[in-house]
């Protein structure tokens, strides 16, 4: 009998070990350009409004300490990495590796640590996580982190956690919540809400799946 475990690859990232300024450019322009697409264009005035809208100042900022932190000025990074997390609220840490063309569509509770792959999608309150300590497994996302494919979404509130790999394409769904490993194009959905009460008279709407 066949395993039938899902086989997930491992997904493209930005080099960990070197990291040049010049790459470092083009990574904050493909964040952008990312930003600038999901609004659909705009004029010059928007764009520096924009760039200043903490879900893409967090991406910044991070693409400057990231550079620090990869090049040996960790001290630096780390100060770096505290003033945006006060300006933003979004907390993403030095060690986290992130593809080209993030988007962060709202920036209140985005957390992200590990390994993640390019062109990632964050649609707020989301994010990735584990924890730290010589016994956890790193898969290479960090000890007890998450290593995240490309093109993935993560809907509203959906978290990450632990040692698992996240396939190329895969969508998380609002709330999913997510401690295994998940093929390429895989959709994670949460459990679905359902009317458990309503008032004396009112005709109660039917569950999914329920015929009207």
């Amino acid at each position: 009998m066949q395993d039938a475990t899902p086989v997930v690859p491992t997904p493209t990232t930005v080099d960990t070990e070197t990291l040049t300024f010049a790459q470092t450019r083009r990574l904050i322009h493909s964040d952008f350009m990312r930003l600038v697409t999901w609004y659909g264009g705009g004029t010059l005035t928007k764009r520096v409004y924009w760039f200043f809208q903490p879900n893409y100042l967090a991406l910044f900022l991070y693409r400057l300490y990231r550079y620090l932190f990869v090049n040996g000025w960790h001290n630096l990074a780390r100060v770096l990495f505290l003033l945006s997390l006060y300006l933003t609220g979004v907390e993403i840490s030095p060690t986290t590796s992130i593809g080209d063309s993030c988007l962060i569509a709202h920036a209140v509770g985005v957390v992200l640590f590990g390994r993640l792959g390019s062109r990632l999608s964050l649609l707020g309150q989301c994010g990735t996580g584990g924890g730290v300590g010589a016994k956890l497994k790193d898969i290479g996302g960090g000890s007890g982190y998450p290593v995240v494919g490309d093109d993935v979404v993560f809907g509203i509130k959906a978290m990450v956690i632990g040692p698992i790999r996240i396939g190329n394409r895969a969508k998380l769904g609002p709330a999913a919540f997510v401690t295994h490993d998940v093929p390429d194009d895989a959709k994670i959905m949460s459990i679905p809400s359902r009317v458990i009460k309503v008032r004396m008279g009112t005709p109660r709407p039917p569950d999914d799946g329920e015929p009207n």
